[in-house]
């Protein structure tokens, strides 16, 4: 998850920068957002996607939990 968070980080930053011309047209500003804007859009759905399924993996692992009396937990 911390790769994806990197790389929607630096899609982010492209998106602000911009094109790394030195004097980029307003058409090629444009064309630079548009597919910065898809890239983070596309690593956010990645990284909920990936918090979802971390979310779900850990209820399966979860020790059970004890009654406050201490005895066992009824059996399933």
């Amino acid at each position: 998850m911390s790769v994806v968070g990197l790389m929607l980080g630096l899609a982010i930053a492209y998106f602000v920068h911009g094109s790394l011309e030195e004097f980029p047209t307003d058409e090629q500003l444009d064309k630079v957002r548009r597919v910065a804007a898809a890239c983070a859009a596309a690593l956010v759905l990645v990284e909920v996607a990936l918090w979802s399924l971390l979310r779900r993996l850990g209820r399966g692992t979860a020790p059970p939990r004890r009654s406050v009396g201490g005895a066992p937990p009824p059996a399933a």
